[in-house]
């Protein structure tokens, strides 16, 4: 966010006065004397379209978001500075988690964007927002153009009608107050998608005791590591019709939080997926369990990124061959370093959670 310092030179009072005879459908300019950070005036400055003066030079708060636009004269006491904001803000939609195959035919669809960037700072904020869809590999569609709503359900018959096992994609772009436009997403030109479809989400996780719990029976010190044996990796089997990833969530233990990195009064989880027979010789941070949220397995072994992987991704139906729908799930538990109360026995909670693949 640029911002410019305009200097009063009447009497206390700053006076920007719009050209009178305004050229058929087009802007205005607006000209000042530019200050710098020590006082010295610089080289006249010309203003896009789409400004707004704040007040306080040197601070960030505004005295209006209106343009200045039209005939109108601002008339504004004490020193006054002009931002502007020439870049496009940033829009989603939403992933619709396990509701991206859904068994009705519609979908809550949802979407938000920020006008900050990284260059200038925050923007004046998102004005409008366009929202197309797309069936299969057909043509976009527009769906709400210059829009304020935040969400809508798609179908069953509005905007368009929904089949069955046909693959809805959905996407989005922004307008910021001063008009910038965000461009439409490429590679890939989709943010979301949902499908109806008669499925079956059916998965079960066990242990090679036919159980779903990590004892662990030996006397931890503090800061001490447990990581899983072979006879003690979760194997998940994937028995719907539809390929699924993997989410985890961990949760707090009885006076330990569950952070990043153990330390006092606070504990560590690691999960990874593969379909290794042997525990991974490490595990790094993309392998952190929270307890804010599902996480979800990426698991694409060229992503520098990759969450919870290899694995842990696109896991085949139940008419898949035996690797391909199967998974080896192995966990790491890093102690705290120090605590403040000390239990003879600590459980440790941890959900999975399933949702249809991406296509």
């Amino acid at each position: 966010m640029k911002k410019i310092a305009l200097v009063a030179l009447f009497a206390g009072v700053l006076v920007v006065t719009a050209i009178a005879d305004w050229p058929a459908g087009g802007g205005y300019q607006l000209r000042w004397g530019a200050l710098t950070n020590g006082g010295t005036e610089g080289d006249e400055r010309m203003a896009p379209s789409g400004l707004r003066v704040s007040d306080n030079l040197g601070n960030s708060s505004f005295t209006t978001d209106s343009f200045l636009t039209g005939g109108t004269f601002i008339n504004r006491p004490g020193f006054r500075k002009v931002d502007w904001d020439e870049r496009y803000p940033f829009t989603t939609v939403n992933d619709l988690g396990p509701d991206t195959i859904s068994s009705a035919p519609n979908f809550p669809i949802s979407w938000g964007g920020a006008d900050t960037t990284t260059e200038d700072g925050i923007g004046w904020g998102v004005r409008f927002y366009d929202i197309q869809y797309r069936m299969n590999a057909g043509s976009w569609e527009d769906w709400h153009i210059q829009t304020v709503l935040g969400s809508d359900v798609f179908g069953p018959y509005v905007p368009d009608t929904v089949w069955e096992d046909s693959t809805y994609y959905f996407r989005c772009r922004a307008y910021d107050l001063p008009g910038n436009v965000e461009p439409w997403p490429t590679a890939p030109e989709y943010q979301a998608w949902a499908r109806w479809e008669q499925q079956t989400l059916e998965w079960v996780v066990v242990n090679q005791l036919d159980s779903n719990d990590w004892t662990i029976e030996d006397t931890l010190t503090f800061g001490y590591t447990a990581t899983m044996e072979g006879g003690d990796l979760f194997i998940v089997k994937n028995n719907g019709t539809v390929a699924i990833d993997m989410g985890i969530k961990g949760y707090p233990a009885t006076g330990w939080d569950l952070e990043q990195y153990a330390g006092i009064d606070r504990y560590a989880l690691r999960g990874r997926f593969n379909d290794d027979p042997t525990p991974p010789v490490s595990f790094e941070l993309a392998d952190a369990v929270y307890d804010s949220g599902f996480t979800w397995a990426t698991g694409r072994a060229t992503d520098p990124d990759t969450l919870y992987g290899p694995g842990g991704w696109s896991i085949e139906g139940a008419t898949a061959d035996s690797v391909d729908r199967t998974e080896n799930m192995w966990l790491q538990l890093r102690i705290p370093t120090e605590v403040s109360t000390w239990t003879p026995t600590q459980v440790i909670r941890m959900d999975l959670k399933a949702k249809a693949a991406t296509p």
